[in-house]
């Protein structure tokens, strides 16, 4: 289904069911309100029910009261049942309406003084009845208004008769049988008797009961109910008897049924209210007197009313939906331009989706859609953005590749040149350590590159005990160092370390005769390399030199630019600082250099070194110097040349950081061996 029908077919749905809905809510709802509202009047309809007899019972009782104080005892007129009749309903008023008979009690009277029962009639009979009200004293009467019309006394009212004299036998028992059930009647009805104490000369001498008309009475009082609605007020009685004002009413209550298919008036009855709530047509509201006996209620037909509310929202309903088809004349272009543009965004996806950079929504407008594009817009540009960053970065990602693979080639070489130069330097080193029978010796270099610039160096040992020792130490290290090394080491080798003569005291190229006893001076030496480095053109290379000759216990030295020379003496290990003059080999052409002899008796060592234990830091941050070394040095200087060399090389490894120094290491130790 496209988009504009789901649309068409979305607004329809949620416009027409939710209408449905609260036209159904609004029918429901209002129904139930109405209803309520119809039970609640009827409630307080049955509520007037009771308050309007009430109040005609009150209005009765006070028609009683007063017709007791005017009881003419005296007045000869009355003697006369007929006019007694007249005066005594005359007397009564409205309230005589709803009395259908007055029955005189006395006070008290010989049958109940002898135990008569309380209904007995007195003076037996064929007794002559009273004349007037004269000789009633201690008799119970009865004046009654029921009769045939022809038997009334002239000016008398429908349904009156004269007072009735004991002793009638064709109207004693009837007449005995009606009055007891007026007053169950009023017993039922208000709780009791209406009745009042009779008063002669202040005293109460008898009581004056009445009998309730009951249909005339309940008519009175449901006449004046209001009937709102269709509504028909009634009473029911302990006997099952309806009581309604018109017999249309009873009639029309007759055809209502409660539940269960069960008649209003047999429900009510017998005590089944419950059948008679929640009917569809009509509402039943009852109420029980507070005083009697009897029930109160209303019935309502509300169906009618209910038909109309259905009607009503049907005809509502109709009416949304009729709105609703008309709305649907605007939807559809609405859905048509919605979609339509919506139509163009997705082939601008589409297009973006195969690949098209270009691809671009022109939607316009502030609305949703028009924001989408706006979105869309921004999502292909960046998107295209980000292609072009992905592009440069893997370009610089393969650039970065060849620039490793290069950087990798060039630290091959690199490292595979560096790895041949120090092989090369370490050839330059001598194979092993001179066994010198009067000599113990000891060495240890560390260089702080693959090429160092540090060097050592044994002549060859002669019969007569002659050795001579070089240390070096290159200006910086690395490849440049090893050159210098390199140079020296040449130098050193063609001097023939003590078989060259000296000359005038110049050193002389001409190698002397075997067995020849001149030795080369050492001082003269550095001053020939020196002069030959400086020659060489090599720049600002240079290199620091010391070289000592052991022969028959003596040491001698000459140095060039190195470290002073540490002798520990035996047997206190006391150090003794040789110090001599000169700058390093290559610096000058012209240098000159000096001799040092040491005397080394048995137990005597001497530490050769360069600068790079001196200038190592310390914890402080700052370079230990040589007063430490050489307070190292006594502390160790006079153990065997190998355990002082292990020592010095501990100290190394603690003062370098990562086990590598800043600079070359290289020291020498030369102990004469002592006496045992």
């Amino acid at each position: 289904m496209k988009l504009r029908s789901q649309l068409i077919l979305a607004f329809l749905v949620l416009a027409v069911l939710p209408l449905a809905g609260i036209v159904g809510y609004t029918y429901v709802s209002s129904a139930r309100a109405f209803r309520a509202a119809v039970e609640a009047e009827s409630l307080e309809v049955t509520r007037q029910i009771s308050v309007g007899l009430l109040r005609t019972r009150d209005d009765v009782q006070g028609y009683m009261r007063r017709l007791g104080t005017m009881l003419p005892f005296d007045d000869p007129q009355y003697a006369d049942p007929e006019a007694l009749v007249g005066f005594l309903w005359s007397t009564m008023g409205d309230g005589a309406d709803f009395v259908d008979g007055l029955e005189l009690v006395p006070a008290v009277t010989p049958e109940r003084e002898s135990g008569a029962g309380p209904g007995g009639r007195t003076g037996g009979s064929g007794g002559s009845g009273p004349q007037g009200l004269r000789g009633i004293e201690g008799r119970r009467v009865f004046w009654s208004r029921r009769g045939d019309p022809e038997r009334l006394p002239t000016g008398g009212r429908s349904g009156e008769r004269p007072m009735t004299e004991q002793g009638e036998a064709e109207d004693d028992e009837t007449d005995l049988e009606w009055a007891r059930r007026a007053r169950d009647w009023a017993a039922r009805v208000f709780g009791g008797p209406v009745s009042t104490p009779v008063h002669r000369d202040g005293d109460v001498v008898a009581h004056l009961e009445a009998a309730i008309r009951p249909e005339n009475l309940m008519r009175n009082v449901l006449r004046r109910i209001p009937r709102g609605g269709g509504a028909v007020p009634f009473a029911l009685d302990a006997e099952g008897e309806i009581y309604t004002s018109e017999p249309e009413e009873l009639e029309l209550l007759e055809e209502v049924h409660c539940a269960g298919d069960e008649p209003l008036l047999e429900a009510l009855a017998a005590g089944h209210e419950d059948l008679c709530q929640g009917m569809s047509e009509w509402v039943v509201a009852t109420q029980a007197a507070a005083g009697g006996q009897l029930i109160y209620g209303i019935v309502r037909p509300i169906g009618p009313s209910l038909a109309e509310m259905r009607n009503a929202s049907l005809r509502n309903l109709g009416v949304g939906v009729g709105i609703l088809s008309l709305s649907l004349l605007a939807v559809a272009p609405l859905s048509n331009r919605l979609t339509r543009r919506l139509s163009h965004l997705t082939r601008q996806v589409d297009r973006l989706a195969r690949g098209d950079a270009a691809a671009r929504a022109r939607l316009g407008g502030r609305d949703e859609v028009g924001k989408l594009g706006e979105a869309f817009n921004r999502m292909a540009r960046d998107q295209e953005k980000s292609r072009q960053q992905l592009l440069e970065q893997e370009r610089y990602r393969r650039q970065q590749e060849v620039d490793r693979r290069l950087l990798e080639a060039e630290n091959e070489r690199q490292t595979s040149e560096l790895e041949e130069a120090r092989r090369f330097q370490l050839s330059l080193l001598p194979a092993g350590i001179p066994e010198h029978p009067d000599l113990e010796i000891a060495v240890f270099l560390r260089t702080a590159s693959e090429v160092g610039g540090d060097y050592y160096d044994f002549s060859r040992l002669r019969p007569d005990g002659l050795l001579t020792i070089a240390v070096g130490d290159a200006t910086g290290h690395g490849a440049r160092a090893g050159t210098m090394v390199t140079v020296v080491k040449s130098l050193l080798s063609s001097a023939d370390m003590g078989h060259f003569r000296s000359v005038s005291g110049t050193a002389s190229p001409t190698p002397a005769a075997p067995g020849a006893s001149a030795l080369l001076d050492l001082a003269d030496f550095l001053s020939h390399a020196t002069a030959t480095i400086r020659s060489m053109n090599l720049g600002r290379r240079a290199m620091a030199l010391v070289l000592a000759r052991y022969r028959d216990g003596a040491l001698d030295l000459a140095s060039a630019g190195m470290p002073p020379v540490l002798v520990s003496r035996s047997p206190a290990g006391e150090v003794e600082e040789i110090m001599t003059s000169g700058v390093p080999l290559g610096t000058l052409a012209n240098a000159s250099y000096e001799n040092r002899r040491v005397r080394l008796e048995p137990g005597d060592a001497a530490l050769l070194m360069s600068d790079g234990l001196p200038e190592m830091l310390g914890e402080d941050g700052e370079p230990i110097g040589y007063a430490a070394v050489a307070e190292r040095w006594r502390e160790v200087g006079q153990r065997p040349a190998g355990e002082a060399v292990a020592e010095f090389e501990r100290w190394v490894e603690e003062l370098s950081p990562q086990g590598v120094p800043a600079d070359d290491v290289t020291f020498v130790v030369v102990r004469r061996r002592p006496v045992e």
